[in-house]
């Protein structure tokens, strides 16, 4: 900028100083010619005053000496001409060849009585010259004109010298004024370079820098400006930081899914728990389609109705990255200082996918315990009624009836047990109790437990137990409730003779408990659902023997809270084998 400014103003200064040089030359000139002329006119009115008081102007003779002597004293050329254009005298002399001169300009101009004057080139002197042609008359009437002339070459001297010397100003006054032009830009400049560089510091983030400029005219006053500019920016700056720092920290310990889209639709925010919910980085995501992140034109349909309902809750179902069930809260984000404008829409998500299983979870647990109670009971109902009817009055109808009755209390029994063991599994309270356990001692307590069950059907029960089974941390009894469920399910679906075995051993610091019977088996399609609750491979057969559908789901739940694993291994009509491996960390 500095350098357009100084070229700008040595143009200007240039070419003004040129005009008023050349201005002045010319004014110099004419002034000049002016001057010359009026002497011109001056010494030819003095040369007719001579000529006509003497009378000579009527002696050819006498006009010309008096042409020659006047001529050489006033260094002009003097030319007298009668009314035909007859040169009467001359300063040259009677030499030199006489041509009429009617027809020269300034000789008509002064025959017409005004004073005639011109400038151009003589053939008889070989020169510029200045001619001046004044009119005179007779007291008789004649008509003469007195022309004086001189040559242009003192002017074009005098001219010559003036551009010399009007030059040289020029050259020396525009050097001095560039000098000092570019002095007073430069300081002029200064200031600006100040604020210049204050504003580069400030983009780059030095919102401290300031300006230090003192003077009392714009300069300053913009100096003072900015300054103050900076400070409210600075002020600004660090409050939005200090949001934008807040801001972050809220959506990054947000738990729930925050995703905002503009009124096209656009994703503007993505936080980190949308991140880890859709897999994808904040950065791949902002800027896209909503619909091209979450593909599900229900959400799209939901969206556009925020827009002009203001906010809305629904549910939608996603298949990817993961199938999942989300609740969606929505609203309109509206403008601070235009309410009544919408630039997106904020939505708050929550992951429903495990609240909405275990609801179905808890509704059908409910819907199989009311059926589980309802048999028992109803065939209770039954036979007491029967007796309270009159059959009470036979012995042996009464007692086998209360034997019933017997049968389905125990089985009532078994069940709520069991019902209260998965609760107690579920509960937080119970999952805090930690004992060191021992695995090989509390296997063999379990083992003396079941043998009694194993002989009454004639089973028989193997066990390869390692007795240095490293201690492992959790619910003792949970534990113990492991091997018993396994192996009172085996010993149930085993046909009498047959056998049952238990294995334990150390692999990979895990304790791998294997329970193997020679009994019925599992059909390969009811694998996957074994682990249900009240799921059972034949209803008929479950209910024969005393189960209650709970037993393996109880087992799976405990396996699960020592972190480990369970797995099975069934050929229906070839028996079953249950895997379970216990990290030995478990604590």
């Amino acid at each position: 900028m500095q350098k357009r400014i100084f070229a700008v103003f040595t143009l200007i200064l240039f070419v003004s100083t040129l005009l008023t040089g050349f201005l002045s030359l010319s004014l110099i000139t004419d002034n000049y010619t002016r001057e010359l002329e009026e002497r011109l006119i001056s010494n030819a009115q003095l040369i007719e005053s001579i000529l006509i008081e003497d009378g000579k102007i009527h002696n050819s003779l006498e006009i010309q000496r008096l042409s020659k002597e006047l001529g050489e004293k006033i260094e002009s050329r003097i030319t007298i001409i009668d009314e035909s254009g007859e040169v009467l005298g001359d300063t040259l002399g009677h030499d030199l060849p006489r041509e009429n001169h009617k027809d020269r300009p300034e000789i008509v101009e002064g025959f017409s009585g005004r004073i005639g004057k011109t400038i151009r080139y003589s053939d008889t002197t070989h020169k510029e010259m200045l001619y001046v042609a004044v009119p005179v008359e007779t007291e008789q009437g004649a008509l003469f004109v007195i022309r004086l002339s001189i040559g242009l070459e003192k002017i074009k001297h005098m001219h010559h010298r003036l551009i010399y010397y009007i030059g040289f100003s020029i050259l020396v006054s525009l050097f001095s004024a560039l000098l000092l032009g570019y002095r007073f830009i430069g300081r002029l400049m200064d200031p600006i370079k100040q604020i210049i560089e204050a504003s580069m510091k400030i983009s780059s983030g030095n919102f401290e820098r300031r300006v230090k400029i003192q003077s009392d005219d714009e300069i300053g006053e913009l100096a003072v400006n900015f300054n103050h500019m900076a400070d409210h920016l600075e002020s600004t700056i660090l409050q939005l930081s200090d949001s934008n720092t807040k801001f972050k920290a809220l959506l990054t310990s947000m738990v729930n899914p925050i995703i905002a889209i503009d009124t096209n639709r656009h994703i503007i925010l993505f936080n980190q728990s949308a991140e880890k919910l859709f897999k994808i980085d904040a950065k791949d995501a902002l800027g896209r389609d909503v619909i091209q992140i979450i593909e599900e034109n229900y959400l799209d349909r939901q969206l556009i109705k925020v827009f002009t309902t203001e906010e809305a809750n629904f549910e939608i179902s996603i298949k990817r990255p993961a199938k999942k069930i989300l609740s969606i809260n929505a609203n309109p984000i509206h403008l601070e200082h235009d309410p009544t404008r919408i630039m997106g829409i904020v939505a708050i998500m929550e992951d429903v996918t495990e609240i909405r299983r275990l609801e179905k979870m808890r509704s059908d647990f409910v819907t199989n315990v009311s059926h589980e109670l309802k048999t028992p009971l109803t065939s209770i109902n039954g036979f007491v009624e029967t007796l309270k009817s009159g059959a009470v009055e036979d012995r042996d109808v009464a007692m086998r009836f209360l034997d019933i009755i017997e049968i389905e209390t125990d089985r009532l029994k078994r069940l709520i047990n069991d019902i209260l063991t998965l609760s107690e599994i579920e509960s937080m309270e119970t999952k805090f109790i930690v004992n060191e356990i021992f695995p090989s001692d509390t296997l063999m307590e379990v083992v003396d437990f079941i043998i009694p069950l194993a002989d009454s059907k004639e089973i028989e029960l193997f066990t390869d137990i390692d007795s240095a089974l490293p201690s492992i941390y959790g619910n003792r009894d949970w534990f113990k409730q492991i091997v018993i469920n396994l192996l009172d399910n085996s010993i149930k679906y085993t046909p009498i003779g047959g056998k049952v075995e238990l294995t334990a051993y150390t692999k990979d610091n895990n304790i791998v408990l294997h329970v193997k019977d020679t009994g019925i088996g599992i059909p390969k399609k009811d694998l996957p659902r074994l682990f249900e609750r009240f799921y059972r491979v034949d209803k008929a057969r479950s209910r024969k023997v005393g189960g209650t559908g709970l037993g393996l789901a109880i087992v799976k739940y405990i396996v699960l809270s020592f972190n480990g694993k369970i797995n099975v291994d069934s050929e229906e009509g070839n028996g079953t084998e249950f895997i379970v491996t216990i990290p030995i960390t478990s604590s």
